[in-house]
């Protein structure tokens, strides 16, 4: 497939199932000031509790969008008038080169923060790896809080609120939406190990929420999390499948590992509210 058709197809699962997480659940979104628009053909993702990359950017300038003063300038009008920084992701190599010229006049900053995507394009499921004692639990509405906490677990930060959020917007969108959010729990002997979800667009299977807890790291338990992952896709009709990770680490080799590839690096440029 041509390469900016398919990043088009993985912005369109990243943004479905950011939007499913932040406003899923209407009163999560009230609590936390969540809240999701389009400007231009660029979703606008917006959060007044957590205004950082992870929850708090516009996606598809350059790539979903024209990468133009007039789409830009839509985009900063918005948050603008909500009062919170503007930040884009910007899918290196992939938008048009000038793109960062016109971020630059136009006040952003480049921030530290990065993501590598990764991609699958599927004709077999990859084998599973064997774990000794593992078990991998399909979450239903009725273990939505089980999920929740222990999603949670990947996201405590001192001093804020960022696991709470993610712990109750977890199990809101297992209940709101039990047909393209698949929640794994992964258990040793019956105890909770990690986390792994896979959430559904047209074509494309996105691979998040993939965390183990750490006394249960180097068992191969988030390989065979990826494995099951892609296997539950694949026989959902898809053959797409994507997953994010933080740079070239761990996660990323175990992904390899299992089939898929290095596709692009999300870099994040952030305005200061005039």
């Amino acid at each position: 497939m041509d390469r900016r058709a398919l990043v088009r197809l993985l912005q369109g699962n990243e943004t479905s199932s950011m939007s499913a997480l932040l406003v899923g659940g209407p009163a999560i979104a009230r609590r936390y000031g969540n809240a999701v628009a389009r400007r231009g053909g660029v979703v606008c993702l917006s959060s007044r509790a957590f205004p950082m990359p992870l929850l708090h950017r516009a996606i598809g300038f350059g790539t979903l969008a024209a990468a133009d003063r007039a789409t830009l300038d839509a985009v900063i009008r918005h948050y603008a008038r909500l009062g919170l920084p503007a930040r884009l992701e910007l899918a290196e190599a992939v938008a048009p080169a000038s793109v960062i010229k016109l971020l630059e006049r136009a006040g952003f900053t480049r921030e530290r923060a990065l993501h590598h995507v990764h991609v699958l394009e599927a004709d077999r499921p990859p084998a599973a790896p064997t774990v000794a004692g593992l078990t991998i639990q399909r979450v239903t509405a009725r273990a939505a809080k089980d999920f929740g906490m222990a999603t949670r677990v990947g996201f405590e930060v001192d001093g804020t609120p960022l696991g709470e959020f993610f712990d109750r917007a977890s199990a809101a969108v297992v209940r709101a939406f039990p047909e393209r959010f698949i929640a794994l729990l992964p258990r040793i002997g019956g105890e909770i190990a990690g986390t792994g979800a896979l959430w559904l667009s047209p074509r494309v299977a996105g691979l998040y929420t993939g965390s183990i807890f750490e006394r249960f790291r180097g068992r191969g338990i988030q390989s065979a999390l990826i494995a099951e992952r892609i296997r539950i896709g694949y026989a959902r009709r898809r053959r797409i499948f994507t997953s994010q990770t933080d740079g070239d680490n761990p996660s990323a080799h175990n992904l390899h590992d299992l089939g898929l590839r290095y596709l692009y690096t999300s870099s994040y440029y952030v305005k200061a509210t005039a």
